[in-house]
């Protein structure tokens, strides 16, 4: 009997008539379903349960969300940071690093690109118009979200391009204010905006790691496209893990997005 991959997505702490929510966007958890997975949230007050919301799930999604705590990459907070929650990145760091350990598959969007790479060693722009030297598009449009307003080039022959195509004129919506600062070791270019912000990352020596940022059409294009190895991933349900993740090893494993 075939089982349907299931899917964790961190949850985010929202007050709604005063008391504490997990909350996930329905959009995530219909992109997943959508692609033949099932989404199940993961609560994030307690970050060194980690470990074992990682043991149920076959792949991970990682959200947007709010700005991550520069104590995470080694900085101190400057002016224009936004909303933060220690508590959501440390249980994302985590789910990262156990991710990227045991080989599954995450998919990062919008902050989770960002979370990936300070996971993994690099560090994001607290704010991009006020700490770049140099003229920086609007990557926080103003313009409706399912419309695109700024183009990105494609580096040829990489996760993304076999994703959603090659090219310099990529159209994508935009819908944050921080990005990628420090490439994390093991991770490389993929996409980049015409201002030089960073707009996807992969890992270098395999295909654990596809990120893209500010762009969630491209997100969205990108999820849909789980089909391909979420198939991959639905195992006869009495199947080791371990035969799981030697079926992991051959098929995509993480993709992420800030927007």
């Amino acid at each position: 009997m075939t089982h349907k991959p299931i899917i964790g997505i961190p949850a985010e702490i929202r007050i709604v008539n005063g008391l504490q929510r997990n909350s996930v966007n329905q959009a995530d958890i219909s992109a997943v379903t959508a692609a033949g997975g099932v989404a199940v949230p993961i609560p994030t007050r307690q970050p060194e349960l980690m470990s074992t919301y990682l043991n149920l799930c076959a792949g991970i999604m990682l959200p947007g969300g709010p700005d991550v705590a520069p104590r995470f990459y080694g900085e101190e907070p400057l002016s224009k940071l936004g909303d933060t929650d220690a508590l959501l990145d440390e249980s994302e760091i985590q789910l990262v690093k156990l991710a990227a350990a045991n080989k599954v598959p995450l998919l990062g969007l919008c902050r989770g690109m960002q979370i990936i790479n300070v996971a993994l060693g690099g560090s994001v722009y607290q704010d991009l118009e006020s700490q770049r030297d140099r003229q920086t598009f609007q990557h926080f449009q103003k313009a409706p979200m399912n419309q695109g307003t700024h183009t990105i080039s494609i580096t040829p022959e990489t996760q993304l391009e076999s994703i959603i195509g090659g090219g310099d004129q990529t159209l994508v919506n935009s819908h944050h204010h921080e990005a990628v600062k420090a490439l994390a070791p093991g991770l490389k270019l993929t996409a980049l905006a015409k201002d030089g912000v960073i707009e996807g990352l992969e890992s270098e020596n395999d295909d654990l790691i596809l990120q893209s940022s500010g762009i969630q059409n491209l997100c969205l294009k990108t999820t849909s496209k789980w089909p391909r190895y979420l198939k991959t991933l639905s195992t006869e349900q009495k199947q080791p893990k371990n035969s799981l993740i030697n079926q992991l090893s051959t098929s995509p494993k993480i993709v992420s997005s800030s927007s």
